[in-house]
């Protein structure tokens, strides 16, 4: 979807009117009213200055939001790609073993255990249990002949490998998890 900013205000809500689709500046001013505020800044960071201006001044238009209306533009955009947004390394708890089977390659395995070497529990056991036993197995191994670290380059190798399984995803290899229902994860 693409907002530009002359489109105007869209002051009557869609859901006033069934049936009709829902301007898109509209949409977009619900969806950031509609997230953490984190993520609404992540999302208004992609988007140029006068699309900001015009989302900002559609927020301030907005006197209520319909819950439908609200759904039916939060489904749009999990559909679009928020799923993308919201993917953190951490989630790769979520994510099917055949998933995670193709997306390890053994070439990658130092990135592999550097990111996995700073996560929870959980989540490296997820990794080692998905993989074949020999990958899984030199894996570890790696992991185990880290040594020291610093928690920024294992960081570094979690946001690495984070950006690389929604590249897979983009290319409709792996099917990243919903973002609902976020659990924690304990170290």
């Amino acid at each position: 979807m693409s907002i530009t900013a002359s489109e105007g205000p869209a002051r009557v809500a869609a859901a006033d009117r069934p049936g009709e689709p829902i301007p898109p500046i509209r949409k977009a001013a619900i969806l950031v009213v509609s997230l953490e505020q984190p993520l609404a800044s992540k999302l208004l960071a992609e988007l140029d200055r006068a699309a900001v201006e015009a989302v900002t001044l559609e927020i301030a238009r907005l006197d209520r939001i319909d819950p439908v209306e609200q759904r039916r533009v939060l489904d749009e955009f999990f559909d679009l790609g928020l799923r993308r947004l919201w993917f953190a390394f951490d989630d790769v708890v979520k994510l099917s073993d055949r998933d995670l089977r193709a997306s390890y390659h053994d070439e990658d395995a130092t990135v592999w255990a550097l990111a996995l070497a700073g996560a929870a529990r959980p989540v490296r056991q997820k990794v080692l249990q998905a993989l074949p036993p020999e990958s899984s197995a030199a894996l570890h191994q790696t992991m185990e002949s880290l040594g020291p670290f610093r928690l920024d380059d294992a960081e570094s190798a979690q946001a690495e490998l984070a950006e690389h399984l929604r590249r897979l995803h983009d290319r409709g290899q792996l099917t990243l998890p919903e973002p609902a229902g976020r659990e924690a994860i304990f170290v």
